[in-house]
């Protein structure tokens, strides 16, 4: 459990609060690309980090992100007119340039000083990976990108989309990191699928209480869960998380590899961004056709939307035959099922009312990382992360073990989970 105030230590991410000054010395992932409206089309709200912002591409395609009100009287640039390399507010045709520069204050007179002195907030952005990632940090301070893997491969390997979910960023990035409910959540009752390692497997429907050992990273841990195969092997899964909000489970061996982000959108809502990738070939249309469908991986949204098919407010389609006769939930897709769990819960769980287990000791060294590092940089202490990019050129990886071998010393399961040093020493 955790006390009121360290739930909101967790949980806050404003400006003025201890994590989101922590998420602020990262670049936050706001959009997929495609999102991103084309040049001089209109701009398209952001929520993030408690901050409303537009998003929009001037004339020559440069990305800009803003503060959504104007700094002349607050009206909302989301109804502004993008055009001739800047958004123009139409209260006053006031125009900013993608720095936030004011282009022109017709209101004003020719030779007035103020439009050289007025600005709108304005914050760094970059396109990579499919990602439109924004920089919401101290200027003189902004770090490179994090060196994620698919960062670097061809458009024609990834996929990326992005969707709402209905509660805070902290419980529903904890579904991601307790592998103990997969044995329930995510079981089937009619059958067990014939693929050991499926998560409707074998070795997942055996042993519901999984061995952990959390090894920690210069920006994150590895979450190491156990479970027994027979008396002399342990089928070993190595999750990764990393500072402020990513995560990474292992594929099953003929799928693409992920990475998710669990992005505040505020203190209530947060966004949910997942690349899939395959980093030896092109993605093929069977698997895009089935990520778009939001049948695996992905998340079911409404066409043209972020919004989830299943959700809170039409009980996620839930099924109460189908939950007697097919699978444990009832309801449809694992991305839902992990929804339903967290959102269930109330936008910011009560977590003074926790009682936790042994299965949660991922979870628990979520928190404590994030609140500690957190107030570590409330304190002036920057973390690692941000300035280090390699750090996040990992995998999560899995494998099956010798009964007794300590997880952290197989070469299997840590070779491409921990991060290589650039200098090769």
């Amino acid at each position: 459990m955790l006390s009121r105030e360290n739930n909101d230590l967790l949980t806050r991410t404003n400006p003025d609060t201890p994590m989101g000054k922590l998420m602020r010395c990262f670049w936050t992932p706001a959009m997929t690309e495609a999102e991103v409206p084309a040049a001089d089309e209109a701009p398209v709200r952001l929520q993030l980090l408690g901050e409303a912002l537009v998003v929009f591409r001037d004339t020559e395609g440069r990305v800009g992100v803003l503060d959504q009100q104007c700094p002349h009287r607050g009206a909302s640039l989301f109804f502004g007119r993008n055009e001739e390399g800047g958004v123009r507010c139409v209260y006053h045709g006031w125009k900013f340039g993608v720095d936030g520069q004011c282009l022109d204050m017709p209101t004003e007179a020719p030779d007035s000083p103020m439009r050289c002195k007025v600005r709108a907030r304005a914050y760094p952005a970059r396109l990579a990976g499919g990602v439109l990632w924004v920089y919401m940090g101290e200027p003189d301070k902004m770090p490179p990108l994090p060196a994620f893997e698919w960062l670097g491969l061809p458009s024609s390997h990834v996929y990326v989309s992005r969707w709402e979910q209905d509660c805070n960023y902290a419980q529903a990035m904890e579904g991601e990191l307790d592998s103990a409910h997969v044995g329930f959540l995510h079981s089937l009752v009619d059958k067990t699928n014939d693929d050991d390692r499926a998560l409707t497997g074998r070795f997942f429907k055996n042993d519901k209480a999984p061995l952990w050992k959390i090894v920690p990273s210069p920006s994150g841990f590895m979450a190491c869960n156990g479970r027994r195969v027979d008396e002399s092997q342990r089928y070993w899964r190595l999750n990764q998380f990393l500072l402020p909000f990513y995560t990474m489970i292992p594929p099953h061996p003929a799928e693409a590899r992920l990475v998710r982000m669990w992005v505040p959108m505020n203190d209530e809502r947060c966004w949910v961004l997942c690349a899939t990738f395959r980093p030896d070939r092109p993605l093929e249309d069977k698997e895009l056709t089935a990520w778009r469908n939001g049948d695996y991986a992905h998340r079911r949204v409404i066409p043209g939307t972020t919004r989830p098919t299943e959700r809170l407010d039409n009980d996620y389609l839930i099924d109460r035959q189908q939950q007697k006769t097919v699978s444990f939930t009832g309801i449809a897709g694992i991305r839902a099922q992990d929804a339903m769990v967290a959102e269930s819960a109330g936008p910011i769980v009560d977590r003074t009312r926790e009682h936790l287990g042994t299965s949660d000791r991922a979870v628990v060294a979520m928190r404590r990382l994030l609140m500690d590092t957190a107030l570590a940089c409330a304190e002036g202490q920057r973390p690692v992360g941000p300035d280090m990019p390699h750090l996040y050129s990992v995998r999560a990886t899995q494998t099956v073990l010798p009964e007794g071998l300590d997880p952290a010393e197989s070469d299997d399961l840590m070779g491409t989970a921990r991060p290589k040093d650039p200098a090769g020493t």
